[in-house]
């Protein structure tokens, strides 16, 4: 999950500027992953879902897809898709393709 926060805030930044992104960042990236797992564990098993989120001033909008799987040591809730703006935030991110929160 810290990868996907990281990602989100990098790009929220780049909107807003450091200081003000920083502070919308650590309210809203929460708020987003926060109830996309709730829309995760409500969903069924392997299924894909996806949520859009959008900030009140429109400058953000946010698109996450996943789904949860039977894990190792019980459900796993995985983003597999995450864009930002039009700008597919994995694709920007070698080592980032899946993120469990």
């Amino acid at each position: 999950m810290d990868e996907l926060r990281k990602l989100l805030l990098h790009e929220i930044i780049g909107i807003y500027g450091p200081t003000v992104g920083q502070g919308i960042g650590s309210v809203i990236i929460p708020a987003f992953i926060g109830d996309f797992k709730k829309m995760l564990e409500d969903s069924k098993d392997n299924k894909t879902v996806s949520e859009e989120y959008m900030t009140e001033d429109k400058k953000v909008h946010l698109i996450l897809k996943g789904k949860k799987a039977l894990g190792t040591s019980g459900m796993d809730y995985l983003v597999t898709g995450c864009v930002l703006n039009d700008k597919d935030i994995f694709a920007y991110s070698a080592d980032v393709d899946i993120v469990q929160i």
